[in-house]
């Protein structure tokens, strides 16, 4: 089984021992983080865990910290608050790499190859993409735990093998579940996408998956992203100051 958050730590240690924090906005929807040059990185905020409910035990706060403190924190970390933080700066710290990224051209049933009648796997539930698919012909069967979306057992060992095409949330970062996903689908080589606006812009992280399309969030008038998100907005708000950018891994 690969291990994403040790490869999440090298791929970002380097950048993180010079970025500090300013501060965390942890909202109802999402989590932004803001570091002291003024870059900003989004995570969904993951409501979905009793985890999520409780406040964060101990002395040690987030702002002001040294990222490469607080980036040590992620392996092995099931705290869904603290993850979503750490995700959220690791977007912060990627800024530079990213603002160059095209917005989102729509080509997502291209990328995927698919054609009319095929079928695609969702982990998660994406209502604008399977709307989108079902016009097009494409059957789309999810599995989503918070949203109690299909079975597990028949996901993986049915709707996954006869799949022409896999989606992948980016929440599986958030709660720990991307590497057990990437495991369970063992040698599933069609293509296949990570979505959503914590989605992690880091070609490298996907080494050795199937993973092709990457779509995520660059915010871009962060003033409106912090009012949003400590006002508890989603995602369709938070896009109105942001850019949705996309990658084809090569």
């Amino acid at each position: 089984m690969i291990n994403f958050d040790k490869r999440l730590f090298d791929l970002n240690c380097k950048e993180a021992k010079s970025c500090y924090i300013d501060t965390v906005n942890i909202g109802l929807g999402y989590t932004a983080v803001v570091l002291k040059d003024g870059r900003c990185g989004l995570c969904y905020t993951y409501v979905d865990s009793k985890t999520s409910c409780n406040v964060l035990k101990g002395d040690s706060t987030f702002e002001e910290s040294c990222c490469y403190d607080i980036l040590c924190k992620l392996e092995n970390n099931e705290n869904t608050v603290e993850r979503t933080i750490i995700i959220a700066m690791i977007n912060a710290m990627n800024v530079k790499e990213i603002c160059n990224l095209e917005e989102d051209p729509g080509t997502l049933f291209k990328d995927l190859n698919l054609k009319y009648g095929d079928k695609v796997a969702m982990i998660g539930y994406f209502k604008p993409i399977v709307n989108q698919f079902k016009l097009k012909g494409v059957i789309v069967d999810s599995y989503d735990i918070g949203q109690g979306i299909g079975d597990e057992e028949s996901f993986y060992n049915l709707t996954v093998p006869s799949s022409d095409a896999l989606i992948i949330s980016a929440t599986s970062f958030i709660n720990n579940t991307f590497s057990f996903i990437i495991d369970k689908i063992g040698h599933y080589n069609k293509p296949t996408s990570v979505l959503g606006p914590s989605t992690i812009m880091q070609e490298k992280l996907y080494e050795g998956t199937p993973v092709k399309c990457l779509g995520g969030t660059l915010p871009v008038d962060i003033d409106k992203i912090l009012k949003a998100v400590r006002n508890g907005k989603g995602t369709p708000q938070l896009h109105k100051y942001s850019r949705k950018i996309y990658q084809v891994i090569k």
